[in-house]
């Protein structure tokens, strides 16, 4: 303890809290000025509104990844179940009136969150390999089911006549809800920058690097896994939930399995030490792949080739490049973020 702590009577380790303290906050506010500049820049323009409900659908699907990923060390790729289960969910409710247009999202989240358990139950031995084809076979087992229940799902067809979403007289447009899904994306990655630096999250990271000493030391394991595969359920769902109500039809295409290994890599891209790593991934990949005529032709061998590119530049993603960068300069501390 120095001198100085000494005299202030403060301890080294309330000198980390209030590090991490002022970090969360900057991050937070970075985040919301970020957002708030997002939304100002896609404007009313339609093609730029197309662009940013990808990039917000995205963001809550690679997010909704990151927390058993990332924490929990689970790699599921059931996430096309889950983003279907949010779309479908207000394509159905929005048939029976306003008010169960509003709870649809709770429901979608809801069923989204019990069968991630169920699933996690049954998987819960499962890991590495084996737990990526198995939830992948779920995903395909979803996919396949939207396709041939055509008296609930219209099959091929999909549904439509979606109403928008409305508040007394108000109306959410398209512009409206690009407003409502960015601030959601941004409460989304605070709380789940905030769950990271709680004892569940740290305990969720240590048992993901040793499940053993875990175990031993009276963490549960079991719980935490499944609680971190309903919370990432349930914030994929979310996705669905706004492609549904941006769109105003859903279509089992939307929900295909290679929907999962893209987003999967958008939290790499970005950086898996904070969950911003995921939103910045998903902006990454979307204006890249669809917002320049470039890769029109070579797509996605060229994206990938790019993508290949940054991460032998960056390993830990390009918000773990911009730590490093920052790391001597009096900004460091607030990226400082350590082992994802």
């Amino acid at each position: 303890m120095s001198s100085q702590q000494q005299a202030a009577g403060v301890a080294p380790s309330d000198g980390f809290r209030r590090t991490f303290s002022k970090a969360l906050r900057f991050q937070d506010l970075s985040g919301l000025a970020a957002c708030a500049l997002f939304v100002l820049f896609v404007g009313s323009a339609v093609y730029r509104q197309d662009l940013a409900i990808l990039v917000i659908i995205y963001a809550l699907l690679a997010i909704g990844m990151y927390v058993p990923l990332a924490l929990g060390g689970r790699l599921s790729l059931a996430y096309n179940a889950y983003f279907a289960i949010g779309a479908y969910s207000v394509a159905l409710m929005g048939q029976h009136g306003m008010l169960a247009l509003w709870l649809a999202p709770v429901v979608g989240m809801a069923i989204s969150m019990g069968t991630a358990t169920l699933l996690g139950y049954a998987t819960r031995r499962l890991s590495g390999f084996h737990l990526a084809v198995s939830t992948l076979m779920f995903g395909i087992a979803v996919y396949t089911f939207l396709l041939r229940a055509t008296s609930v799902t219209g099959g091929p067809e999909g549904l439509g006549n979606i109403p928008r979403l409305q508040l007394g007289d108000f109306i959410f447009g398209r512009t409206e809800l690009i407003v409502v899904g960015a601030l959601c994306v941004w409460l989304v990655a605070c709380g789940v920058m905030r769950l990271r630096r709680s004892f569940a999250g740290i305990s969720l990271r240590v048992q993901r690097e040793a499940a053993p000493a875990a175990l031993a030391c009276g963490v549960p394991v079991g719980l935490l896994q499944t609680v971190g595969l309903a919370l990432g359920a349930a914030i994929g769902s979310l996705g669905g939930v706004f492609l549904a109500l941006m769109n105003q039809f859903v279509l089992p295409e939307s929900f295909v399995v290679k929907v999962v290994f893209l987003v999967l890599f958008m939290p790499i891209l970005g950086g898996m030490s904070t969950p911003w790593g995921s939103v910045l991934g998903a902006l990454i990949v979307v204006v890249v792949t669809l917002g320049f005529d470039f890769f029109a032709g070579p797509g996605v061998l060229t994206f990938g080739i790019l993508a290949l590119l940054i991460l032998l530049i960056a390993p830990r993603g390009v918000l773990g490049l911009v730590a490093r960068l920052l790391a001597k300069t009096p900004f460091g501390k607030f990226f400082r973020e350590g082992h994802p």
